[in-house]
């Protein structure tokens, strides 16, 4: 269990907002991307948070995290981030991989409008794919195991 207090104040506040939108804006404080993971990870939805790369940096970053959810994102799920990416014109670097992506050096007037747009592709059908071990097909009629009748009195 987690034994820290409950946040108060702005960082209450966040938590908040990020329960409304779908991605939380982390400010530097690491404290609250783990509390939002947690949430997240209770509901299986793709954990989403930008936070500054420094207190006084005019850049960020922007993450998510498709471990908290049965999904992995398709080559189109990954073409789209990608589009995304292009679409606003970010010059900073995106990493993206099936459970994860990063987007480092994002200009701070962006990553709300970033985060938004990928809260938005993630979900969208067609870009994930549940990433669950199919069961194995039984081929023939199946085999019942002989149990002995349990006699009533």
């Amino acid at each position: 269990m987690n034994d820290s207090p409950p946040p108060k104040g702005r960082a209450r506040g966040r938590l908040r907002k990020a329960r409304e939108l779908g991605y939380l804006n982390a400010a530097c404080d690491p404290r609250l991307a783990g509390l939002h993971s947690q949430w997240c990870w209770r509901l299986k939805i793709p954990v989403i948070w930008m936070e500054r790369r420094s207190p006084h940096s005019r850049f960020g970053r922007v993450h998510l995290d498709l471990f908290t959810t049965p999904r992995a994102l398709t080559p189109a799920g990954r073409a789209a981030l990608k589009a995304i990416t292009e679409r606003l014109a970010i010059r900073g670097t995106a990493a993206v991989s099936s459970h994860d992506a990063c987007w480092d050096r994002v200009p701070l007037r962006q990553l709300e409008e970033l985060a938004s747009a990928v809260f938005r592709a993630v979900n969208r059908p067609g870009n994930y794919q549940w990433d669950l071990p199919q069961p194995a097909v039984i081929q023939g009629p199946a085999k019942l195991l002989p149990f002995p009748e349990r006699a009533t009195a």
